[in-house]
C-alpha cells in the first residue's frame, strides 16, 4: 500500500513540475522584449544591429519594445506606426517615437512597381488615417457640359473709321478753329486758316487762264484740276471767279466726321506738304481684337456668337460676332488675334478699355463626366483614384476629353463607368501613402532577399562598415544600393 502511494506522489510531481515548466516557456515566449537601435536625436532612425547615426554620428542606443509579443510574420506582413509610417518592424510592439501601439499591415508578394501602375492590385490604408485625411468621394455620372474659351479683348478705333489729315502744299497756319483734343466736329467743319505762296501761285495762274482763254480752255481746266488735287474744294474757285482776284488765305475743312484723338499743328507754326495734322476717329463703331492661345485656335471660326463685359459695365453683358479671324501667330507669344465688331453710338466703350470675352465653342451632351479635381495629371498620363470601401483604394488611368467653362467637370474617353466611386479630395495625401507602401515595400523584399541570399551563399555578407542612403533623404537608410523610396534618386553608399 505504501508502494502504491508512493508511486503515485511521485506521478503527482512529475505533471506538477511538467506543467510548469511548460507555462515558464509559454510566458517567457510571450513576454520576450525585441530590442532594436535607434539614435536619441533622430528616433527616425531604426536598425537592427549597433552603429551610428548616419545624420548626426553619435552612437546608436538599444531600445525595447514594451509588452512586445512575439509573432510569427510572413513575407505579407509587417508592422509599422499610423503616425510615424517611416517606422517599421517585423515585430509588434510600440512605436520607438511616440510608443503607440504598432499596426499590422498586409503587402503583396512582389514589388508594386510603378505607382501608377493600373495592374496592380488596390492599396489599403487604416480607415483612421483615411479619416485624418478628409478624404472626399463621388459618383461617376452622365451630365451635359459646355466649353467656354475665356480671353481678354482691348478695344481699338476701327481701322475703316480711322482717319488723318494733311496738306498736300507747304504754308503757314493763320488761324486755328479745331485745337483742341477729343473735341468732336463733323465732315465740312472748319478746322484751320493757311497762308501758301505755293496756292497763291496757282490760284493766279487759274484766274489768268478763265480771263485769257476761257473757262473752258484746256490751260483754264489744267489749272483747276491742280487746284482740286489740292483738295481746294469747287466753293472756293468760284469764290476766286466772283471776286476775280486770288485769296491770300485759305481755310481748310474736316473730310471725316468723328473726334480729334491726335493734333499736331499750332497757330503761326509752318506746315510742309505731307505732315500729319489731324488723327480723327469715328467711335460710333469699335473693335474688340482678343488673343487667343494656340491650342484654342482651331475651335473658333469667323461668325461665331461672343459675349463680352466690359471693366468700366460691371455686370453688363453685351452680344457680339466674331467678324474676323486673323490668319498669323504671334511667334513671341504664341496667340491669335481676332476680331469682334460692336456699334458704340453712345460711346461708352472708349479706345484702351479692356473687355472679358467668353466664346463658347462646344456643347456635349449626356457625356461621361468626372470631377476635374479628382484627376491627378502627371504629365504623361491622367490618374484617379477609385474608393473600393473598407480603406481600399485602386489607382486608374484614364483617358480625358472636354472640361467645362468653370472646370469643374471633365469628360472622361475611357477608363471608368458609371457609377464608379472617385476619390475628389485627399487624392494626393492617398498616393503619397501609396507611395509610402511601394517603399516600404521594396525594403522589405531587399531585406526578405538578403536574408534568403545569406542562407545559401557566403558571397553577400554584410559586413556592418557602409550603409546606403539618399542625399536628398538621409533617413532613408538600407544595407544595399538601390534607389530612393522617395525622390527615385540612385542610393550612395556611405561608411558608418
Amino acid at each position: 500500500m505504501r508502494k502504491v502511494n508512493l508511486i503515485i506522489f511521485i506521478m503527482l510531481l512529475t505533471l506538477i513540475l511538467i506543467t510548469g515548466c511548460t507555462s515558464k516557456k509559454t510566458a517567457e515566449h510571450s513576454q520576450v522584449e525585441s530590442e532594436y537601435y535607434t539614435c536619441p536625436m533622430h528616433p527616425t532612425i531604426v536598425q537592427d544591429e549597433e552603429g551610428d547615426c548616419p545624420i548626426c554620428g553619435m552612437d546608436l542606443v538599444v531600445g525595447k519594445s514594451k509588452n512586445a509579443e512575439v509573432q510569427e510574420t510572413n513575407l505579407g506582413q509587417y508592422y509599422t506606426c499610423g503616425m510615424h509610417p517611416e517606422i517599421v518592424l517585423e515585430e509588434a510592439g510600440n512605436c520607438p517615437v511616440c510608443h503607440m501601439d504598432l499596426v499590422l499591415r498586409e503587402t503583396s508578394s512582389q514589388s508594386r512597381g510603378d505607382v501608377y501602375n493600373t495592374d496592380n492590385k488596390s492599396i489599403t490604408i487604416d480607415p483612421a488615417i483615411v479619416q485624418n485625411m478628409g478624404v472626399r468621394v463621388k459618383h461617376v455620372s452622365f451630365k451635359d457640359i459646355s466649353h467656354n474659351i475665356r480671353t481678354i479683348g482691348k478695344v481699338e478705333i476701327a481701322d475703316d473709321k480711322n482717319y488723318v489729315v494733311n496738306l498736300r502744299f507747304s504754308g503757314w497756319v493763320e488761324q486755328m478753329f479745331a485745337d483742341k483734343v477729343g473735341q468732336k466736329i463733323v465732315k465740312g467743319t472748319k478746322l484751320f486758316e493757311i497762308y501758301s505762296p505755293e496756292l497763291i501761285t496757282a490760284q493766279e495762274e487759274y484766274l489768268l487762264g478763265v480771263n485769257t482763254y476761257g473757262k473752258d480752255s484746256k490751260i483754264t481746266k489744267s489749272s483747276a484740276k491742280r487746284l482740286r488735287l489740292w483738295n481746294i474744294p469747287k466753293t472756293h474757285l468760284d469764290k476766286i471767279l466772283s471776286e476775280n482776284n486770288a485769296q491770300q488765305n485759305v481755310i481748310i475743312t474736316s473730310p471725316f466726321s468723328g473726334h480729334i484723338l491726335h493734333k499736331n499743328i499750332k497757330e503761326g507754326s509752318k506746315i510742309k506738304a505731307g505732315t500729319d495734322l489731324y488723327h480723327i476717329g469715328n467711335l460710333d463703331k469699335i473693335w474688340i481684337i482678343a488673343d487667343l492661345y494656340e491650342f484654342d485656335a482651331s475651335s473658333v471660326k469667323a461668325g461665331q456668337n461672343v459675349t463680352l463685359e466690359f471693366t468700366n459695365l460691371p455686370g453688363e453683358i453685351k452680344n457680339g460676332i466674331i467678324s474676323f479671324v486673323y490668319p498669323t501667330l504671334n511667334p513671341k507669344t504664341r496667340t491669335q488675334k481676332i476680331r469682334i465688331e460692336l456699334n458704340n453710338s453712345d460711346l461708352i466703350m472708349k479706345p484702351g478699355m479692356f473687355a472679358t470675352v467668353r466664346i463658347e465653342v462646344d456643347k456635349l451632351q449626356k457625356v461621361l463626366i468626372v470631377p476635374t479635381e479628382a484627376i491627378i495629371n502627371s504629365g504623361e498620363r491622367k490618374i484617379v483614384f477609385l474608393s473600393r470601401g473598407n480603406g481600399k483604394f485602386e489607382p486608374r488611368e484614364i483617358i480625358t476629353g472636354l472640361s467645362d467653362d468653370k472646370e469643374y467637370y471633365t469628360e472622361v474617353i475611357s477608363g471608368l463607368e458609371e457609377n464608379e466611386i472617385v476619390v475628389v479630395s485627399g487624392q494626393f495625401l492617398i498616393d503619397s501613402e501609396s507611395q509610402l507602401q511601394e517603399a516600404v515595400q521594396k525594403l522589405l523584399d531587399a531585406k526578405f532577399r538578403s536574408s534568403s541570399d545569406s542562407e545559401s551563399t557566403d558571397n553577400h555578407n554584410h559586413s556592418g562598415s557602409t550603409y546606403f542612403t539618399c542625399p536628398m533623404h538621409p533617413t532613408i537608410v538600407q544595407d544595399e544600393a538601390g534607389d530612393c523610396p522617395i525622390c527615385g534618386m540612385d542610393l550612395v553608399e556611405e561608411e558608418q
